[in-house]
């Protein structure tokens, strides 16, 4: 079976997760895949990795800047023609309109389906996410034949289309698997939450929570560890001298995903206070390393986290407070919690979900 496979996004060119999802399909018996992506790659080296694992792919020049229509339309037509194509798998609207252009007004005679997966739909921002469910949900209605969806949120969401959803969730790159036992330090809670600094990630409500927690129990040895960058991060190093934790509040900036896991291994909490996600890898990755999750109700979340098993929910400041002041009483709870974590991993290996996106193909 013959698999096209859009590999980029808008602006970001080659896509680090979806390099390592096509990786993945690559290695699947009886499926053919070919990427495709503009010439952009999100982290450098992405393309030579693809290479490396002798990964068939054709860049598309301009592919992920959402102008040249009809010239982008034309070169796409001709590989899915030449390359006898019966699947096709886009990432966002864009490529959906133009496969779909292909599809139902070009070139009629290629009779291939079309797999979506549904990654966003302006989900943190209430009144354009309700206007983008009506306009996403439409067009996916008439002009796809699977849609992917990688959390019981979004199937909430788009319930109309639930006779052709499927839920597969994304995998965590192979490296976060390679240890093969869980240790945990309860010495001092080390808490860590690596996203872009901006609205909708409130990396506030932690810090003030985390700010509450050093002035009830005195503690100057626990850390709060925010890597990333982004427009609000000078406004919560700020926020975090202005409490007095400063010293104790790390931002280490810009980290690649080897050093973001390094970091993730030194601590024993990942916290998660998003007002919204589609899936959260932030919360998968912790999870996956065996670590306890503080989080909010976003995302993968409710289909992972049992209370008091997995982690906990928490809704504003005061709930993150409490919950910091039980588990800093009850260290113990956070190695129990980290290893029925580490001993579910496998559910996010990309061995794990490729199987059911194979499934899902030879179902089509």
């Amino acid at each position: 079976m013959n698999l096209l496979f859009f590999t980029s996004d808008y602006k970001i060119g080659l896509s680090s997760l979806l390099t390592d999802q096509l990786i993945a399909i690559n290695k699947l018996d009886k499926i053919s895949v070919i990427g495709i992506f503009g010439e952009q790659e999100q982290e450098k080296g992405l393309r030579a990795k693809l290479a490396n694992d002798k990964v068939s792919f054709k860049v598309i020049e301009g592919l992920d800047q959402h102008s040249n229509f009809f010239g982008l339309v034309n070169k796409i037509s001709k590989i899915i023609s030449e390359e006898d194509i019966p699947i096709v798998h886009v990432q966002n609207n864009w490529q959906l309109a133009i496969i779909s252009y292909i599809k139902y007004l070009k070139w009629k005679r290629l009779n291939f389906k079309i797999i979506y997966t549904l990654h966003g739909f302006r989900h943190n921002h209430p009144v354009k996410m309700q206007l983008a469910r009506v306009f996403i949900g439409s067009s996916l209605f008439f002009l796809t034949n699977r849609i992917i969806y990688m959390s019981d949120y979004v199937m909430n969401n788009f319930r109309l289309l639930s006779f052709k959803m499927e839920k597969i969730y994304l995998g965590i790159d192979d490296t976060f698997f390679l240890k093969m036992e869980n240790k945990v330090d309860l010495e001092v809670l080390r808490l860590i939450f690596p996203a872009e600094f901006r609205k909708g990630k409130n990396q506030d409500l932690i810090i003030k929570a985390f700010g509450k927690f050093i002035k009830e129990t005195r503690d100057n040895k626990s850390q709060l560890i925010l890597p990333g960058t982004g427009v609000l991060m000078v406004e919560y190093k700020n926020l975090a001298r202005e409490l007095g934790i400063g010293e104790q509040v790390i931002f280490p900036g810009f980290l690649s995903k080897s050093e973001v896991r390094e970091l993730y291994e030194s601590c024993n909490i990942g916290v998660i206070s998003s007002n919204s996600e589609t899936f959260g890898q932030s919360i998968v990755e912790p999870y996956v390393l065996g670590k306890c999750i503080l989080t909010r109700n976003v995302g993968v979340a409710a289909d992972i986290v049992m209370e008091g098993e997995n982690g906990y929910f928490f809704e504003n400041e005061n709930d993150l407070f409490e919950i910091l002041l039980y588990l800093n009483s009850n260290k113990k709870k956070i190695k129990l919690i980290s290893d029925n974590n580490f001993s579910n991993r496998n559910k996010f290996a990309w061995r794990t979900v490729s199987k059911k996106y194979s499934n899902l193909l030879f179902k089509l």
